[in-house]
């Protein structure tokens, strides 16, 4: 699992920076026609994708070290008299 999790944030990583790259590739050639529609596109999918890994990479860990899930206020709520 922690494989995973390093793969993924390496990739997030990579992708948001390519992203980057055909963003930078737009502006710095000063492309127009398709490829400029090309690294708009591209480069704007990659960013958001990169981001939404890293979100749902951030928010899957509810679990420590032991496989015990974390304590949640919300759940000791209905517990108290």
């Amino acid at each position: 699992m922690r494989t995973f999790r390093i793969f993924t944030a390496v990739y997030s990583a990579l992708m948001f920076l390519v992203g980057v790259a055909l963003f930078a590739t737009w502006l710095l050639l000063d492309l127009h026609g398709f490829p400029k529609g090309l690294c708009q596109g591209g480069g704007g999918a990659l960013i958001v994708l990169s981001v939404y890994l890293a979100v749902t990479l951030v928010r899957r860990g509810n679990k420590d070290s032991s496989g015990r899930e974390y304590w949640l206020p919300s759940r000791d709520a209905g517990e108290q008299p």
